[in-house]
């Protein structure tokens, strides 16, 4: 398996857990704060693996298009929640475990186009 596939299972592994601890913070509010930490740093691997899929491209691997797709929408959907989450504070939560699931079932998807 090459890196960006090696990579991109372990990003796949933190957002699944991304998922439970959005849950976890869904279900007590306090946690919501740590929730944010934690999906700030899922983000970060999320953006790794996209850099590492960019140096790919330059060194001349082309995905398949569906594959940009996933990728961009696995980028796009933590930062999109967090945004619709912080404008609706007694909703954040909610959007929190949304994002982590839509993050987390674009990232399944862009492993099986990539």
């Amino acid at each position: 398996m090459p890196l960006h596939g090696q990579v991109g299972l372990i990003v796949t592994i933190v957002v699944a857990s991304s998922v439970l601890v959005a849950l976890l913070g869904w279900r007590r509010a306090q946690m919501v704060p740590v929730v944010r930490v934690y999906i700030r740093m899922t983000l970060a691997a999320i953006a790794v693996q996209v850099v590492i899929g960019i140096v790919l491209v330059i060194a001349g691997h082309r995905p398949p298009v569906l594959h940009w797709f996933y990728g961009a929408a696995t980028l796009l959907a933590l930062p999109v929640a967090m945004l619709i989450g912080s404008r609706r504070e007694r909703q954040e939560p909610l959007w929190l475990v949304g994002g982590a699931v839509a993050a987390l079932l674009f990232a399944l998807r862009a492993m099986t186009t990539g």
